[in-house]
Parts: structure tokens; sequence; C-alpha cells
């Protein structure tokens, strides 16, 4: 990207690093200072630019931190690479070029003159993500980010595997998980353990779900299960559709023969489908006053309110707040709003970059730092198992979207994480 991109600098305070032996984030110093937006998207395969070096991070307010052992001093054009993996082309390349945007925000954001961004195209062809990747692999990638589909991590993992090279995965199935992967991506088990737990403080005790057929609803039905178990709290029904039919109408008949009995009702979906079962709820006369409405973060949506037997349901994501000077920066950047999934991929980016400082160590004990990380989505940390745990909040839906009614905690010693 030319440097005329780096015109225009803001300020950001979102993305904390903790380090190990430190309890809270309040304890810690701040390493997210950004300095430059670039002012208009950048052509897929440009390369990330020269960055000047980054200021000295501010003091913490009330404690100084342990200090982390230097980082090894490179060589002036030593290069830490990182690869990212991305439909850059094919029908999801307006997904993949906005991660991509993402992600170059992140490294003007983060990185110093020693990293080095290297997208790579997934969406070439049936085989491509294993052909980029090798590629990758080749020109010294120490660290790959993506891919972003679960067949195109199965196809990869493998071969960072035998290079000794792990992934963070922008994928949600948490089935991909693995000695060498970690996935980013929002995972529904987390979202349902908030939600009910939610519910339950505020007086549910009998807990339905809808879900729908298939892989994805046998994972929700278990979590959901799990999750009720935990708060002593009974599960009365659990009922099944197959979106592809979309006869979610029976379902809904055998739930309200029941609907005395629910105190509430857990439709972990999104988009149509959600629409189209709340119309269906309000046709069988569930009353939302009695039987409170639980989703996870398939309804983070900006017209969530529009469906308007939805409101007053709760449900569990990232907190807000944490991602609104993101969103402001990336639609003066690239002249639109990012989609959601954005995120994840200036996370995992601004994270490798934050390693890539501290000597380009990119194993498992630096990625998994039980104290964790805050990003543009709050707080997360990687566990040994390869998947992510998230502070999340709760929001309840409003005629204007979600309203945040209980937050996300600071730190993974807060609410029991």
């Amino acid at each position: 990207m030319k440097s005329s991109l780096l015109a225009r600098s803001f300020l950001l305070t979102c993305f904390v690093f903790a380090f190990a032996g430190c309890s809270t984030i309040d304890d810690v110093q701040s390493w997210f200072a950004p300095r430059h937006v670039a002012q208009k998207a950048a052509p897929s395969n440009a390369a990330p630019p020269a960055l000047a070096e980054q200021p000295s991070p501010p003091a913490a307010q009330n404690a100084m931190p342990p200090v982390p052992p230097p980082a090894p001093k490179l060589p002036p054009n030593a290069k830490i690479k990182v690869a990212i993996l991305l439909p850059l082309s094919g029908k999801n390349a307006p997904l993949g070029q906005a991660m991509l945007n993402a992600a170059q925000l992140a490294v003007f954001d983060v990185a110093d003159p020693h990293f080095e961004l290297m997208p790579r195209d997934t969406g070439l062809s049936d085989g491509a993500a294993e052909v980029v990747a090798r590629d990758a692999l080749a020109n010294g990638a120490q660290l790959i980010i993506g891919p972003v589909f679960a067949t195109n991590v199965t196809s990869v993992k493998p071969i960072a595997a035998v290079a000794g090279v792990n992934m963070l995965a922008l994928s949600t199935d948490t089935s991909l998980a693995d000695q060498n992967v970690f996935v980013m991506g929002f995972a529904p088990g987390a979202q349902i353990e908030r939600a009910v737990a939610y519910a339950h403080v505020h007086g549910v005790q009998n807990f339905a779900a809808l879900v729908p057929k298939g892989a994805y609803g046998n994972l929700i039905g278990d979590a959901f299960q799990a999750a009720v178990a935990r708060q002593g709290d009974a599960v009365v029904d659990i009922e099944s559709f197959d979106p592809a039919r979309h006869d979610s109408e029976v379902a809904v008949t055998a739930l309200a023969a029941r609907r005395d009995r629910i105190d509430a009702l857990l439709l972990p979906e999104g988009g149509d489908d959600l629409k189209l079962i709340a119309g269906q709820l309000a046709g069988a006369n569930f009353d939302p006053k009695r039987t409170h409405l639980i989703g996870t973060g398939l309804w983070d949506v900006a017209d969530i309110g529009h469906a308007t037997f939805l409101i007053g349901g709760w449900y569990a994501a990232p907190d807000p707040r944490a991602r609104q000077n993101f969103l402001k920066a990336y639609t003066k950047a690239y002249g639109q709003e990012p989609p959601r999934l954005a995120t994840l991929a200036y996370d995992a980016t601004a994270l490798a970059a934050l390693l890539a400082k501290q000597g380009g160590r990119f194993d498992r004990a630096a990625l998994t730092n039980p104290n964790g990380f805050a990003g543009i989505d709050g707080i997360f940390r990687l566990t040994n198992q390869g998947i992510v745990e998230r502070g999340l909040a709760v929001l309840e839906v409003t005629n204007n979207g979600g309203h945040l009614v209980d937050p996300a905690p600071s730190t993974f010693a807060a609410k029991g994480y």
C-alpha cells in the first residue's frame, strides 16, 4: 500500500495484552496506540507498508506490571512473516477483502517494521487453500491466520502441522481445533452458557430450545443441556426443524403444547429463519413477557428489533462498546461498514503483531497466555484445547437494536472465569 495511504491518524484504546503474572488488565500496560489509517481499500495483493517505530506504551495508572524479558534484537532488515489466508477472489471475495482490510488496519496500528503480513488467496480454485498455504510456508511464514471456511482449514492444518506452524483459524467450527489449530470464531457454546446463566439469575428455571437438525443443532443441544444443568435448572423440551425445508412450524406447535411450563426459550438462529420462527411463536400464542426468548451472537445485528416479537429477548455477544472505534475507523478508511467477521481478522493480526514485537514466538506457550488478551471484541484467551474463550456481554433486544444489560467482564479473574 502506498505511503499516501498513511495520511490520517486516529487513536483507539482497546487492545491490551496481559502478560503472565498479571491478574487484571488494569494492571498492565496498554500496547495498542494506533498511528495511521488507510484512506481506501488496498488491492488484495498489496503488501503492507514499512511502518515507523511504534512509540513506547504509557505506564499503567494503578501499578507497574512485571517486565517481560526483552525481545531479541533483530537485524534491521529481518522480517517476521505471518500469512493470512482469505478468499480474495470468487463469490466470497467481498468478505475476504473486508477481512484483509481489517488485518491491514491492525498492521498499521500495532506492527513494527519487522512484521510482514503475507496475504494469500484461497478463492482461486477448489484446491487453492493447500497451494497457497504451501507457498506461504515456503516463503517463511511463521504463523498462519485463517482460512475462513471449515473445508479450507481442514485441508491446510496437516500442511501447517508438518511445518511446525500454528494456525489462528477464522472459523466458528470448534471441531477443527487441534494441536496446531486455534479456532478464533464466535463459538455458540460459550454464548449459550452466558445467556442461560443470565436468565437463571433473573428467575428462569425451566428452559426449552428450538434447534436446527444436523451437526450444528446437535452441538447447540448438547451445549444447552450442559449449561442448564450447571445452573441446576430443568430442560422442559428441545425441538428441532430442518432449515432447508423451513418446517419449524411443526416444532413450534409442539413447544406451544408446553408453553405454560417454559420460562425461557432458546432460539439459536439468525436472519430470515429467526424472523420466520418469531412470527410462528406469536401465532402460537407465546407470550414473550411470560416466556423469555434467548439467543446467541446470531442476533447481534443492527435490525434485530425489526422482529417485534423478539423485543425484550436476551442474547450473549461480544460487548459492542469495544468495537465502536474500530467500526468508525474502518468506515472512514474504506467507505463502508465492515461485515461482522472483520473483527476476527483484526484481532488475530494484532495478536500476531504484538507477539512479533516480543521476538516472534508463536508457540503454544506464547499463544495460550492464561491472562488472555483484550481486543476489538473484548477479552479473549486461547486454550490448550485450541478454542477461544471470550468474555461476553448480555444484550436485550429493543426497537433500536441490542441494548447492553450486563457488560462483559474486563478480566478472566472476574465472574468466575
